[in-house]
């Protein structure tokens, strides 16, 4: 008999269509997407038999490198097997995201055979033989959406819109960290668009880590005296983009772009062309301005931020390339908290003035954070702005670390994953509550 794909609702299912006894099948949605459960549902197994699930991507930081995790189940009285209900072989209770969250990363390994947006699933018997094997898309259809560049003046920025979008759209421009490029950005923008904005990936510097090829040579290498005055000319142009709403601009920053975007809200008029925002979401930020870093720069000498051609104050590390040794236990964020308690006079200089954004502004942070102290310093924000009585929205998480924000499809720690699963729906539904403020741009 052949065999084909039968579709049952938006899942595929590899099994045979005719009627009667069947073999072996696997359910699961063609695309995960952030605001559906990654939910695998395996039937016709042995009833009882152990199972072992592979799932495997390209990293999404590293097209070189591999995430996998491999986890053992074991399959129902009636031969199912569905990871929303099993409960892994060592493990405690059932998780869904479980196999997704598990991966471990490995860097000698290149999965040649999977694009970057895909995801492999492979259930495998007692003996490690293939029983089932899925190949699945992950985030948005990228079909529903299209995407167009902002101009030679705006190397890699990139503008995501759903196709079926009519009239203008409110936009929110998408800042990365310290990875540089487009991929922090990437990881958010396209679960922006497919919610109705105009979003808009700005790359602001573009390293060669480990002696690779920058991804955008135009920009600068090094994350040094970077000017903010490049993003209040990036939304100037936003603003005269088709599709765009010119009055309902938000910001939404991780990391280095928390900071970033914070600065930007402090420091660019409301009156500029690129000026004047609905409301910004910081995730992991920090409350001062930091050292900058990379190919011309000299340690505790050099700001990681200009405004109108002057290098802004800044607070020196202590021992940074300690804390980037792997081998040493020191870590980023002790780097930071020790550069700022040996200079008090400094902080002082280089407290970002949030006082000054009189847009809402909501913060996630996470207090088991090795890179900075994300939690402290996002609390640090909210209290600043609660006694200027500026409206502040937070989401802390003591057990959290630095990736408590963002969507939960991602490998990562299972205090991470409970916060994301908060705080990713909670900061969508920021958004767009004040996107559509009357008063949005003033």
């Amino acid at each position: 008999m052949k065999r084909h794909p039968c579709l049952i609702g938006s899942a595929l299912v590899l099994t045979a269509c005719a009627t009667g006894p069947v073999g072996p099948q696997l359910h699961v949605a063609d695309r995960l997407v952030w605001s559906e459960p990654p939910s695998l549902v395996a039937t016709g197994l042995s009833p009882g038999a152990s199972y072992g699930l592979v799932t495997e991507r390209r990293s999404f930081w590293d097209a070189d490198a591999t995430e996998r995790s491999r986890l053992s189940y074991r399959a129902d009285a009636s031969g199912r097997l569905d990871t929303s209900r099993a409960v892994p072989d060592g493990e405690t209770s059932a998780s869904v995201y479980e196999p997704i969250r598990a991966m471990a990363y490995f860097n000698d390994e290149v999965l040649d055979d999977l694009g970057m947006g895909e995801m492999r699933f492979r259930l495998l018997d007692a003996a490690g033989n293939p029983v089932l094997e899925r190949t699945v898309g992950l985030g948005p259809d990228p079909d529903g959406l299209v995407e167009t560049t902002l101009g030679p003046d705006f190397p890699g920025a990139y503008l995501l819109r759903r196709r079926d979008a009519g009239g203008a759209q409110p936009a929110i421009v998408v800042l990365g960290g310290s990875e540089g490029g487009d991929r922090g950005s990437r990881a958010t923008a396209p679960a922006l668009a497919a919610e109705g904005y105009a979003a808009l990936g700005l790359p602001y510097y573009s390293p060669a880590w480990f002696g690779a090829t920058p991804q955008f040579p135009e920009l600068r290498r090094a994350f040094a005296e970077l000017p903010v005055d490049y993003l209040e000319r990036a939304v100037a142009m936003l603003r005269q983009q088709p599709g765009v709403d010119p009055d309902r601009i938000l910001l939404w920053g991780g990391s280095k772009g928390a900071e970033y975007a914070l600065l930007a809200g402090s420091l660019i008029p409301d009156d500029s062309a690129g000026g004047g925002f609905c409301a910004i979401v910081a995730d992991v930020p920090t409350d001062v301005v930091w050292e900058g870093w990379g190919p011309g720069t000299t340690p505790g000498e050099t700001s990681g931020f200009s405004w109108r051609g002057e290098a802004l104050p800044f607070v020196p590390y202590e021992e940074m390339g300690r804390a980037l040794d792997r081998s040493d236990p020191y870590t980023m964020t002790q780097a930071h908290e020790e550069g700022r308690a040996a200079n008090p006079d400094r902080v002082a200089a280089a407290r970002i003035r949030v006082e000054a954004i009189d847009e809402p502004v909501l913060v996630i942070g996470g207090g088991q954070d090795t890179t900075w102290a994300s939690g402290r310093m996002a609390r640090a924000i909210e209290r600043q702005r609660d006694s200027a009585g500026l409206e502040t929205e937070s989401y802390l998480y003591p057990e959290g670390g630095h990736g408590v924000g963002g969507t939960p499809l991602v490998r990562t720690s299972p205090a991470n994953l409970a916060a994301r699963l908060e705080s990713f729906p909670a900061s969508l539904d920021f958004v767009r509550r004040h996107a559509r403020r009357d008063d949005c741009r003033t």
